[in-house]
């Protein structure tokens, strides 16, 4: 019998190879959980409860897995499935086994081939395809899709001509059959060549693979409610920025291009447009509200205990989001994650959603709505005068695209309007009072 502490006294070794070979696997494997699992049949990633993790069939473990290359190379595997965002892009697609396979064609391109055990996949199956390296998961999956779909086609049509056949000789004897195939054919028929590419994405497909047993948890994430959907990639994020941070410079670079080139990407995508934390000292210094908090670094300077006491400034935001029919929903997403970084600051925010009138008005909790209202005319008085008779905020901040008459308003707080990237310029803005901003 397999003992499993054995099991994850060897999955440590390897997780400290990692760490002294390739900083950027150790690192992001020391944050995953590691199980030992007999009810899969090799190794396979989950997320339950806040945790991603990392669930290993002791006999694969031991028996196939015989080699630390090929014990990297499969943890690599379902590192780059998490990091690649593979367990939540699962939902999108509707064939789900020629979606394992495409995401196990993103993967295995960055191993190295000696790390990858017998029956892996890789772009050199697929020969007819004439695959681009690189490339997101979609690209393979619409391929692989193309090419089930077109023999699919083909099988049926070949089945009906068979049965079409066999009508058509019923009642006849097999030696009537075999002369009148051989005066119209001449005797012989010309065997067409296999397809190798659909040969082996049958192979992939088929229910007893391996490689389709090892993404049974993506079922799971699919199921998740929204929220926590939301929550479990906010994480993964969290984590994936961490061990990119913590990754040596000599150690990143030895990464294939093209993951560094995905890598690089993410970073950039994580970092806000605007530097929120020194704008909003500049911007919104009056009236901020306080609040106490008990802190153990300073003890309280009248007894002399601890904890002690510390004052906290924080800003009191009003944002307003021009929702009107000019704005589309690339330039919501990132007006959204721009209100995202303001809130990662520190400031309490009330959000404003606004055509010509307010149509919705909610705090901001971290995460952006479904849907929002409007599709209208627009119009910028409306904020304006909410902060003015009811929230009185410390500073309104105006998402737009500036497309519209400047408001006859006066505001009683300081007013940034931050311009969509394919917004107006703010040179033609000159009536619109307060500063003015472009996310570019």
């Amino acid at each position: 019998m397999i003992n499993s502490n054995q099991i994850l006294e060897e999955v440590n070794v390897t997780s400290i190879k990692f760490m002294l070979k390739e900083g950027f696997y150790g690192h992001f494997f020391s944050g995953l959980i590691k199980q030992v699992d007999t009810s899969i049949e090799t190794l396979a990633v989950s997320y339950h409860n806040g945790l991603v993790r990392l669930h290993i069939n002791p006999t694969f473990w031991t028996e196939t897995l015989n080699t630390q290359d090929f014990r990297m190379g499969v943890i690599k595997h379902e590192i780059l499935h998490i990091v690649f965002k593979h367990i939540f892009r699962f939902k999108d697609f509707s064939k789900k086994d020629i979606f394992n396979v495409a995401a196990d064609l993103v993967v295995n391109q960055y191993i190295e081939r000696n790390q990858l055990i017998d029956g892996a996949v890789f772009l050199e199956k697929f020969p007819e395809m004439k695959f681009l390296p690189d490339q997101a998961v979609g690209y393979y999956y619409n391929k692989l899709l193309d090419l089930y779909n077109e023999q699919m086609k083909k099988q049926e049509k070949e089945n009906k001509n068979q049965n079409d056949c066999d009508c058509e000789g019923d009642g006849e004897s097999e030696g009537n059959k075999t002369g009148e195939n051989k005066g119209k054919g001449g005797g012989k028929t010309k065997k067409e060549k296999p397809n190798i590419s659909w040969e082996n994405l049958k192979n992939f497909l088929r229910e007893d693979n391996p490689n389709q047993g090892q993404h049974k948890f993506w079922r799971n994430v699919q199921d998740l409610p929204s929220a926590e959907r939301e929550i479990a990639e906010q994480a993964i994020n969290q984590a994936l920025a961490r061990t990119i941070q913590r990754t040596k410079s000599d150690q990143f670079g030895k990464l294939p291009a093209g993951l560094q080139q995905y890598l690089n990407e993410f970073t950039q995508s994580q970092v806000p447009l605007v530097n929120w934390k020194r704008l909003l000292k500049i911007f919104a210094t009056s009236s901020v509200r306080t609040y106490v908090k008990n802190t153990l670094r300073r003890p309280s300077k009248r007894y002399g205990t601890t904890p002690g006491i510390k004052i906290v400034k924080k800003h009191k935001l009003l944002i307003a989001i021009d929702t009107s029919g000019s704005i589309n929903m690339i330039e919501l997403e990132e007006f959204f994650s721009e209100i995202y970084h303001i809130w990662r600051s520190g400031a309490e925010i009330r959000v404003v959603e606004c055509d010509t009138h307010i149509h919705s008005n909610y705090l901001y909790t971290g995460k952006a709505p479904k849907t929002v209202k409007g599709g209208g005319g627009t119009a910028f008085e409306q904020p304006l005068l909410y902060a003015n008779e009811e929230f009185h905020p410390d500073a309104l901040i105006y998402f737009t695209d500036g497309y519209g008459a400047a408001p006859s308003v006066l505001s009683r707080c300081p007013v940034m309007w931050l311009l969509s990237k394919g917004g107006a310029d703010i040179e033609g803005m000159k009536d619109f009072l307060g500063r003015k901003l472009k996310m570019n």
